[in-house]
């Protein structure tokens, strides 16, 4: 069962008065971080469709099977049966893996985990009282818990993590004559599950090595799961033929392309996915940006609803209204910012989200504008 602590707080409406006070310096610079965030996110994007679409005019076919020192340098399309004669070893645990090129190890720890959850009402003259909720529970965990930050430290120690997650490769690894590293071979997805038998003092159950408890595990205990790429696995790696081996290329306008894949896949198709993954992170940065502006104007604004609270039915209302101010104005001008840095690079593209951005802005300003009179008249 969860251990469960509740603790509640106040502040006096001079001490939020003082916190919403620092939102006004520390707002503007969020939203200048978010500004530059942004614009280095919008270049970082540009970068890599130019850097992609040159790679695809540029790759070199290769064979798997001889090296030509002809291709030393230029960006390289391989396509073969990834092998290896020594076994790979785990020295923590003292396990072997015959026949794998690759062997990825993935350790969790038995810990205590902290989660906290909060309720804030406010109090007439400005005042607040908030009733937080901490409860500690054991999971597993793949990375270390500190748990010295947790409110509660005491019966909820973890102790320190006697190894973590690891990828191994064989230092014999090939593809055909090519050479392969713990670079390239880091760029693999691994998938094939790995069995060992169990070292002394762990214990096995399925494809995972345990010590302590399996079915009853204590805090420290560990779970280790292995996977791996067998030899003779056909991969694919669209990189710079380096010495025999493989490394990453640079485009003219300085865009790495490294790429490795398990299969057998066609240059475009590698271009392609890395193409869908660099438009995945830009959306994710993008997200992250207007959020930031959002807290910014937030922040900034702060001090409005801190002083509407002296009376608390009004301080709901403000604080709504703040919300939707802050949001009425991030989503906008994050669409301009992402717009502008676009115009420098791409004029279309960047007017047309230019002509969005402002759409957006006389569209919540409409919605707004008609919903004034309805309030009114309710």
């Amino acid at each position: 069962m969860p251990d469960v602590f509740t603790e509640t707080t106040s502040r006096g409406f001079f001490s939020r008065l003082g916190g919403s006070l620092i939102g006004l310096l520390i707002g503007p610079l969020l939203l200048i971080g978010a500004i530059v965030l942004l614009c280095w996110n919008e270049g970082r994007a540009v970068e890599a469709i130019i850097g992609l679409n040159a790679a695809a005019n540029l790759t070199v076919e290769a064979s798997a099977d001889s090296v030509s020192s002809a291709n030393d340098g230029k960006l390289v399309h391989v396509v073969g049966v990834a092998t290896a004669n020594g076994p790979i070893a785990d020295s923590d645990l003292g396990v072997n893996f015959p026949n794998q090129v690759a062997v990825a190890r993935t350790v969790e720890m038995y810990q205590w985990h902290e989660d906290s959850e909060s309720h804030t009402k406010d109090n007439i003259g400005g005042g607040q009282t908030t009733t937080t909720t901490y409860t500690y529970k054991m999971e597993w965990s793949d990375m270390p818990v500190d748990s010295s930050s947790f409110h509660h430290p005491e019966g909820h120690a973890n102790p320190a993590m006697p190894f973590r997650s690891q990828t191994y490769a064989a230092s014999d690894a090939k593809l055909g004559n090519y050479a392969l590293d713990s670079g390239t071979l880091g760029l693999l997805d691994l998938s094939q599950p790995l069995a060992p038998d169990a070292p002394g003092g762990w214990t096995k159950s399925g494809d995972q090595l345990f010590k302590g408890d399996s079915a009853a595990p204590k805090v420290g205990d560990l779970r280790v799961h292995y996977v791996g790429l067998p030899s003779g696995t056909t991969i694919s790696v669209l990189a710079a033929q380096s010495r025999g081996g493989f490394g990453p290329f640079l485009t003219a306008n300085g865009y790495s392309v490294d790429l490795a894949s398990v299969g057998n896949l066609p240059a475009a198709t590698m271009i392609e996915n890395k193409k869908h993954a660099e438009a995945m992170l830009t959306w994710i940065l993008r997200g992250v940006g207007a959020f930031l502006m959002f807290l910014g104007f937030a922040l900034f604004l702060g001090p409005i609803s801190t002083f509407a609270a002296l009376v608390p039915f009004f301080g709901g209302i403000v604080r709504g209204a703040v919300g939707f101010i802050s949001f009425v104005l991030a989503v906008p001008i994050t669409l301009v910012v992402i717009a502008l840095a676009w115009i420098a690079v791409r004029p279309l593209i960047g007017g047309g989200l230019l002509v969005v951005a402002l759409g957006a802005f006389y569209g919540l300003w409409r919605w707004h504008a008609a919903r004034r009179p309805a309030a009114k008249a309710a």
